[in-house]
C-alpha cells in the first residue's frame, strides 16, 4: 500500500468517525429529555407572636391551570406540616386550602407541594396558570416588592386570617405571607424550557382579619 492509499484509507477512518460520532450526539440531544414541574410553597410567618383560638385555620389560594387544579385533592388534603394539617374548604370564593391547628401554640407554616409532567411534556403559556381564586386588581397596601423579573400582569387573589387568634403585642406584630408558584417546562432534546412563577409576598399587621385581598404577581 503506497503512502497516498494510506492517506485515503485515514481519511475514510476520520470521516467514519466523525459521523458515528454525529449520530450519537444527536441520539443522546433526542432521548435527554426531562418531565415539567409544578412546585407549590407556602411559608407564613410571625404566627408564634399569636395566641391560637380552640381552632385556627389559616386559607390560602389554590393553584389552578385552565380552571382546573394542579393538585389533585389527594395530594392536598390531610398533609402535616409540623402542628398543621391542611384541609380543603370552600368558601364564597370558591374551593381553597386551609391550613388547620387544633388546641395547640401556634408555630409559622412551611409547606411545599410538586406535581411533575410525564417525561417529555412541557408547560407552556404562564398565564393560565394561577392562583385561585383570581380575581380583579385591588392594590394591597401590605404587598412587599418582589426582586427578580418584572411582572407580565397583576392580579388579585384571598388569604383568610381567623378573628379569632390574638397578637401578643398589637403593636408591632404582623403574619408574612409568602406564597409560590413555579412552572418549569422541564427539558426537550437537551433543550432546556423557561421557568416562570406566580408569587405572593405580604406583610399584614395585627388586627388585620377575615379574608383579605393580596396581590399575586405572574413573572
Amino acid at each position: 500500500m503506497n503512502a497516498r492509499d494510506v492517506k485515503i484509507l485515514g481519511a475514510g477512518i476520520v470521516i467514519v468517525c466523525l459521523i458515528f460520532l454525529t449520530i450519537w450526539i444527536w441520539g443522546i440531544s433526542y432521548i435527554n429529555n426531562s418531565p415539567g414541574l409544578y412546585k407549590y410553597t407556602v411559608d407564613i410567618g410571625g404566627l408564634n407572636n399569636y395566641q391560637p383560638g380552640l381552632i385556627t385555620d389559616v386559607i390560602v389560594p389554590l393553584p389552578v391551570r385552565d380552571d382546573q387544579q394542579v393538585f389533585a385533592d389527594d395530594k392536598l388534603q390531610y398533609q402535616t406540616f409540623g402542628n398543621w394539617k391542611t384541609v380543603l374548604v370552600v368558601t364564597k370564593y370558591g374551593k381553597m386550602l386551609a391550613f388547620e391547628s387544633v388546641g395547640r401554640n401556634l408555630t409559622d407554616i412551611h409547606a411545599e407541594f410538586y406535581r411533575k409532567y410525564p417525561e417529555g411534556t412541557r408547560i407552556e403559556n404562564i398565564t393560565r396558570e394561577s392562583f385561585s381564586p383570581v380575581l380583579p386588581l385591588v392594590s394591597s397596601p401590605y404587598s412587599r416588592n418582589v426582586e427578580g423579573n418584572i411582572p407580565t400582569r397583576d392580579y388579585s387573589t384571598i388569604v383568610y386570617v381567623p378573628d379569632t387568634i390574638q397578637p401578643l403585642h398589637p403593636e408591632t406584630d404582623f403574619l408574612t405571607f409568602n406564597l409560590e408558584l413555579i412552572a418549569t417546562e422541564g427539558m426537550q432534546h437537551s433543550q432546556v424550557g423557561s421557568t416562570y412563577h406566580v408569587t405572593i409576598r405580604e406583610r399584614i399587621p395585627a388586627g388585620v382579619y377575615n379574608m383579605t385581598p393580596v396581590v399575586a404577581r405572574v413573572s
